[in-house]
């Protein structure tokens, strides 16, 4: 049974990559936007990153279940795998830029401390920084001279640029060097969200994750309150209560349904474990998202 979810696109709207030979896409924010009334709905992409400069103009950034103005101008970074969605004001001025996972991997190949921090959404508010927002727009400028030219090393000037808004957001989030490195808590309790990203549906027990990880389940629970604060349960029930919410939210399934595609047999049990989770029903949660049914 396949499973529903929001639309998953390359550029949205496009299920191809794009065609061109860089190993990056750049556009503006008017270019596509325009074309669909200003309103980019909720979708989300399996490992593309977004890099966003915003100059002037009005924005909103709808993130999984939130709607959040943006203040222009920012730089935004919209990690892969998340619901997000944009509705600009028509005179918006402002880029984006599209990153390939592996891209990504490669510009912070020697910055593991900041890794940590890529499944984040990042938002770095630039109106009461005026260097650096001058210093960033100067960036963009000259970011999409080199990608619209055809010089000599276009793509390593493209990829220092992109590198270094990349590690500006990164450093917004509070990460500090001196913080990580290569602490092995915190490399399990990431390789552990990533198999909850692939198993969550699934209902494995514990020892399912733990034996993958080469652990004891003591030790994935007392690395995961260690590292998120939460047992390794509670995190792959927040995994489940995040796409639960996307559902409400975004498909045409009843509660039913949507329990039944998380693997829940008992409709009732799944409203319980979404009330517990949430502090509303299934059904009030839709509601209040401005959904019916």
């Amino acid at each position: 049974m396949s499973q529903p979810t929001v639309p998953t696109y390359k550029l949205f709207g496009e299920k191809k990559l794009w065609q061109t030979p860089e190993p990056l896409h750049h556009e503006t924010i008017a270019a596509r936007s325009a074309l669909y009334d200003w309103e980019i709905t909720p979708h989300s992409h399996d490992n593309l990153l977004h890099v966003v400069f915003l100059q002037s103009g009005a924005a909103e950034i709808s993130f999984e279940t939130r709607r959040v103005a943006l203040q222009t101008p920012c730089l935004l970074m919209v990690p892969p795998q998340r619901v997000h969605g944009f509705r600009f004001s028509p005179d918006i001025v402002g880029q984006i830029v599209t990153l390939p996972q592996p891209l990504v991997d490669e510009l912070l190949a020697l910055s593991p401390e900041l890794r940590q921090a890529l499944g984040l959404l990042h938002y770095l508010p630039l109106a009461e920084e005026a260097a650096a927002f001058d210093l960033m727009r100067l960036h963009f400028e000259e970011f999409a001279r080199e990608y619209s030219g055809r010089e000599a090393g276009r793509v390593s000037v493209l990829k220092a640029i992109i590198g270094l808004a990349l590690v500006r957001l990164l450093r917004s989030g509070g990460l500090s060097a001196a913080e990580s490195g290569g602490d092995r808590i915190r490399q399990r309790v990431a390789r552990f969200s990533e198999l909850i990203e692939r198993h969550f549906r699934d209902w494995q027990p514990l020892a399912f994750y733990a034996n993958r990880l080469g652990v004891s389940t003591a030790q994935l629970n007392n690395s995961c309150r260690r590292e998120a604060g939460l047992s390794a349960q509670h995190m792959i029930h927040e995994r489940l209560l995040l796409e639960a919410r996307r559902l409400l939210a975004y498909s045409d399934l009843d509660v039913t349904g949507i329990g039944y595609a998380l693997g829940f047999r008992d409709p009732a049990y799944f409203s319980r474990f979404f009330t517990r989770m949430q502090g509303m029903s299934p059904s009030a949660f839709r509601q209040a998202q401005g959904r019916s049914g």
